[in-house]
């Protein structure tokens, strides 16, 4: 890119996404970007990109360093199917996950990868089509719902969902004996702040009394909950078993609660998606996991929601020894991105770019460049327990009530947008009799 077009992408779209959070949002920033910026994800910009220069690859500056942008199916697939061997976490995730979950799968390579990748695996149950908890998580699920739901205006904004799914996470990675520890993701959010800065603490002073809770509740580790998997797992010191939980933790309090708000608020937009859900619903017992794993179409609001706005908008990577992409040779030490927010609304690559289309995901095959829950050998490790428990959520919540979304406008008559902020969602909740 020119100097001119690469000065637009850093200011315009990378200093946003920079100062929005990349481990967590900061909402004052979110609700300024998303209220000023009509192309957060750089959808518009991009697709010029490519027409002027006729390439889905481009040499870029981000900052003082010569990166590269990956649009190319074919390159976009072989970067993924390399990681983490040959393109690691980008520098700026690594330096940031140091904080507070060193020892992370996600930052791993080599020999420490592939074994807290197989440990990821066994104790969220990946090559399960459901977690073999599925029953008691779905009635932590329902516990938690029905308290929250004692008062309906607790359903109405973002606020009351946070707290929903951090009471869910709480218990589920530990146990019910944690699910009045504000305490253990309070900790964890600080060091997510801390992550975010471009200048990071060289430790974080919240690290040892964060860590202390988690090793309490490894070594007491309640019946029923992922600490307790993590002691039956086989692993070795290399494993860095207390490291791995931050992860589950963020992604199942905050990544998910995001996302099922959102999915929420497209189903309550789209009558016509609300009317299958509901049809979905009526056949299946939501009262069991067997009838919650059923839900393909529901499944399918949730990955549509996922792809429309996706939780991780860019994929960064930085390659470790020289390798070739798009005939090119890219030298060792090159930022890669991709940017799940071009591919996934590419108007010409993705005929539904703009629309909610739940169907697609229940008659067809995933698109090749939808890569919201990662892709290749670092595809998510919680992906089909994070699905189950965004269905046990919605399923719940819907059953017996209907959602009208206030705001932010969605509506079948309009193109989705290109950025939806979850902290604005408002809805109204009528009486069960109005959703009969």
């Amino acid at each position: 890119m020119s100097f001119a077009d690469a000065l637009v992408y850093n200011l315009g779209y990378l200093v946003p996404y920079l100062l929005q959070g990349v481990f967590t949002d900061r909402r004052p920033w979110v609700y300024f970007w998303l209220a000023v910026h009509p192309d957060p994800g750089a959808v518009g910009f991009l697709g010029r990109m490519r027409d002027k220069h006729r390439s889905g690859i481009f040499w870029i500056r981000l900052g003082t360093r010569r990166s590269l942008i990956v649009l190319d199916r074919e390159d976009v697939h072989r970067v993924l199917k390399l990681s983490p061997d040959v393109y690691q976490a980008g520098s700026f995730k690594r330096e940031g996950m140091q904080l507070f979950q060193p020892n992370a799968v996600t930052i791993s390579r080599g020999e420490a990868w592939q074994e807290r990748r197989w440990f990821n695996e066994a104790v969220l149950d990946f090559h399960r089509s459901r977690h073999r908890y599925a029953a008691q998580f779905l009635s932590i699920v329902r516990d938690e719902v029905a308290i929250m739901s004692r008062s309906v205006r607790s359903l109405r904004s973002w606020d009351s969902y946070d707290r929903l799914f951090e009471t869910i996470t709480r218990r589920i990675v530990f146990g019910t004996a944690a699910r009045d520890d504000a305490e253990v993701t309070r900790l964890l959010k600080r060091m997510l702040r801390e992550a975010n800065r471009l200048i990071k603490p060289r430790r974080s002073r919240y690290y040892d009394r964060f860590y202390a809770r988690i090793r309490a509740y490894l070594d007491a580790a309640e019946p029923g909950s992922l600490a307790a998997l993590c002691g039956q797992v086989p692993s070795t010191e290399l494993t860095k078993v207390e490291n791995q939980l931050p992860h589950w933790l963020f992604a199942m309090w905050q990544t998910l609660g995001t996302n099922v708000v959102r999915a929420l608020a497209l189903i309550a937009a789209h009558p016509d998606a609300e009317r299958e859900v509901r049809r979905e619903m009526a056949g299946v017992d939501l009262t069991t996991s067997e009838g919650i794993d059923r839900l393909a179409y529901l499944e399918g609001c949730v990955q549509e929601a996922m792809r429309l706005w996706p939780t991780t908008p860019l994929i960064f990577r930085e390659t470790t020894v020289r390798d070739v992409l798009g005939g090119v040779e890219i030298p060792a030490k090159t930022p890669v991105l991709i940017p799940n927010s071009f591919n996934h609304r590419d108007r010409e690559r993705v005929v539904t770019a703009d629309r909610f289309s739940p169907r697609s995901w229940v008659d067809g095959e995933e698109h090749p460049l939808f890569h919201h829950l990662g892709g290749g050998a670092q595809v998510c490790a919680g992906k089909p327990l994070a699905l189950f428990l965004a269905k046990a959520v919605l399923a719940t919540l819907l059953d017996g009530r209907r959602f009208r979304l206030v705001r932010p406008s969605l509506g079948p008559s309009q193109r989705v947008p290109y950025a939806f902020n979850h902290f604005r969602v408002r809805f109204e909740v009528s009486p069960s009799e109005a959703a009969e």
